[in-house]
C-alpha cells in the first residue's frame, strides 16, 4: 500500500489561509500532522 500525507505548506499561501479560516482556531498543529492521508492499493497486488 502506498501512503500520501498532504501538509498544510503543501499548498499554495493563498490556499493555506482559506484552509485556515476554514478550520479556525481550534485545530492546529497542521505543520507536523498532515491535513489528508491518501492510501493507493499497490497495483501488483490487484492482478
Amino acid at each position: 500500500m502506498k501512503i500520501v500525507e498532504i501538509y498544510l505548506n503543501d499548498f499554495i499561501p493563498e490556499k493555506q489561509q482559506e484552509i485556515l479560516e476554514a478550520f479556525g482556531d481550534e485545530i492546529g498543529n497542521y505543520d507536523v500532522f498532515p491535513i489528508v492521508t491518501l492510501e493507493f492499493e499497490d497495483k501488483e497486488a490487484n492482478n
